[in-house]
């Protein structure tokens, strides 16, 4: 897609995926409009052609002066939070009001960053495709180091408010996404969970072979570049996965970052639960064939950036 001055609008601005999408479309000539809850010198939002709007993305005021014009949305602003009440009202009611705020506006693509947390881990699946079962509301579910208990609950009604505006017209596409590789201050995989590990935080269950879909923010640019050059992708939702790896591995890796962190937790195999996994094999082959998408970002190389990353944190890792 050519975005030579073309009005789009970023939810998430200071955020890791929302600044890295409002930094692509900006070298790639487009005018963005960044939703952030306070202006300032966020990383990636220093292009001039990127203007900050101040203001809660769930206000229709806000959403409504953000979209008016656009031709394109990228809803990336999330929040983990553990309040239920909360996380419902900025994930699921404001995805309905800048949806909303979308159609209203014309807008012509409006592209949803999800997350794969959305499933139904504890449904006995083998696999967990785009027709997977989704969490609801009113049931507990295991959740991952990165999150909160409602984080995959509030994002699978995101996605239903979304569906509703979609019936009324609006054209989207939702990615699902495996943990986000990439170096940012906030940067769930690449700084929250890191910190946590090297404090001994985060535990392994039984032999900690559960597999950890992974991406790379490159990668998601890249998945959103080729939807925007496909109609059929209109409609639809994808997991975005590049590689599987063993939880004992991934969180082993982070460990090696901080010399002296304390061992990993184990949760001995004969307490681990089913119910209490919070993730389970996210196949991409949709994504893959519809799209024609290859990753253009490796595992390896995401957690060589987290690494370097943290090597410039005061010492807080190797250089």
């Amino acid at each position: 897609m050519n975005f030579k001055d073309v009005p789009v609008v970023v939810t998430g601005g200071s955020g890791f995926v929302g600044s890295r999408i409002a930094a692509w479309l900006a070298e790639e000539g487009a005018l963005v409009r960044a939703i952030v809850r306070k202006k300032g010198g966020h990383p990636g939002l220093g292009s001039p052609r990127i203007v900050q709007i101040e203001g809660d993305f769930t206000d229709p005021a806000t959403a409504q002066r953000a979209c008016a014009g656009a031709r394109l949305v990228f809803h990336a602003a999330a929040t983990i939070g553990k309040d239920l009440a909360e996380a419902l009202q900025v994930n699921a009611t404001g995805t309905a009001v800048l949806a909303a705020a979308a159609r209203a506006a014309g807008c012509e693509r409006f592209i949803h960053l999800s997350t794969l947390s959305v499933y139904n881990f504890q449904s006995g699946r083998a696999a967990f495709d785009e027709d997977a079962p989704m969490r609801e509301v009113g049931k507990k579910y295991a959740h991952s180091p990165a999150a909160s208990p409602h984080y995959g609950t509030a994002k699978a009604e995101s996605e239903r408010a979304l569906q509703a505006e979609m019936a009324r017209g609006l054209p989207a596409t939702i990615f699902r996404l495996g943990a986000v590789l990439g170096a940012h201050p906030t940067s769930a995989w690449g700084s929250r969970v890191p910190a946590k590990v090297r404090d001994g935080l985060v535990p392994i269950r039984g032999d900690g072979s559960d597999p950890m879909p992974m991406t790379h923010i490159d990668n998601v640019v890249h998945a959103i570049a080729l939807a925007l050059d496909r109609p059929a992708s209109m409609g639809r939702a994808y997991n975005v996965v590049d590689e599987e790896v063993a939880w004992k591995d991934f969180i082993g890796e982070m460990r090696s970052w901080f010399p002296g962190a304390p061992p990993i937790p184990v949760i001995p195999a004969e307490k681990v639960r089913p119910e209490d996994a919070f993730m389970g094999y996210c196949p991409a082959d949709r994504l893959r064939n519809e799209l024609g998408y290859l990753s253009v970002r490796t595992y390896a190389e995401g957690m060589a950036e987290a690494k370097a990353w943290w090597a410039e944190q005061s010492g807080a890792a190797p250089s």
